[in-house]
Parts: structure tokens; sequence; C-alpha cells
């Protein structure tokens, strides 16, 4: 019996972004995702709980804020890449989820929570209801700067 395929056109997109995403696991790969994005205009730069931009940018801004984000992340991690930026598709994508290492929220502990810093996405962006609720503290109180093992003991 043969599944019928699934019209990705009916997707509201608040559920793209809980679909599967692949972490970025060197920086060579966020590289090339970036020279990815410079080719492909149309990116959305959003930033949660902010309005929506009205327009999309073209690759070359996408692409230059994206390398901007990486550049920071570096910076707070002190030079040492962690997985910070996850795309659903490398060969093909269409959104990306960029996470700030110091915003991270609880939602690395396991109780949710967590918002991207960023998300770049080539779909026209609509209300994402996981944006309007409460979130947890994002580690940027007297403890920031300790390790996770110094804030959990």
């Amino acid at each position: 019996m043969n599944a019928m395929p699934i019209d990705t056109r009916e997707i509201p997109f608040h559920q793209r972004l809980e679909g599967r995403f692949d972490g970025m696991i060197r920086l060579t790969d966020v590289s090339a995702l970036g020279e990815t994005v410079a080719g492909q205009d149309g990116w959305y730069v959003l930033e949660p709980r902010r309005p929506f931009p009205a327009a999309p940018v073209d690759g070359p801004t996408a692409s230059r804020q994206l390398r901007d984000m990486v550049e920071e992340i570096l910076h707070e991690e002190r030079g040492v890449w962690t997985t910070m930026v996850y795309v659903q598709s490398s060969e093909d994508p269409r959104i990306i989820k960029v996470f700030h290492p110091r915003r991270a929220g609880c939602g690395c502990g396991g109780s949710g929570g967590i918002l991207p810093w960023r998300v770049f996405s080539r779909y026209k962006p609509e209300a994402v209801p996981a944006w309007e609720g409460e979130i947890c503290a994002t580690g940027l109180t007297s403890h920031a700067g300790a390790g996770w093992l110094k804030r959990f003991l």
C-alpha cells in the first residue's frame, strides 16, 4: 500500500519550526551553510517576541547576519564551537535556527522554554504560539559566567 504524499504547502509555519533539525557540528559546515544562504534570496530574519519583518532580505545580507551571529557565539564561548546553529536541511535550507549560548534559558535542562536567538526562514512567517507564552530565566543572572555544574550546585 502506497502512502499519500504530504502537501508541504499546507503545513503551518509554527509546525515547520517544530520539525526535525540537524545541529551544525563543525564550523566548516556552518561556513558552507553561509555560502548556500548567500546564493538564495528571500530570507526572513526573525527574532522571537518581536514584530516580523515586512519583507525578506537578500541572500548576501542573510549570510552576513548569520556569520556575525556565529562570530558572537564564538566570542561568548571563548573560541570553542558548540552546536548553536540548526538547519532542517543542509542541502536545501529553508529554516535555520540560531541559539545564543547566554540565552539558552532552561531548555537545556529539559524543562522547555528555550527560544531561538534568531530564525532565518524562506517561508513567510506567521504567528508562533510557543513564542507568546512565558519562558524561564536566561542564565544571565548572578551565575553568569559560571560553568553549568557550578550553577547547578
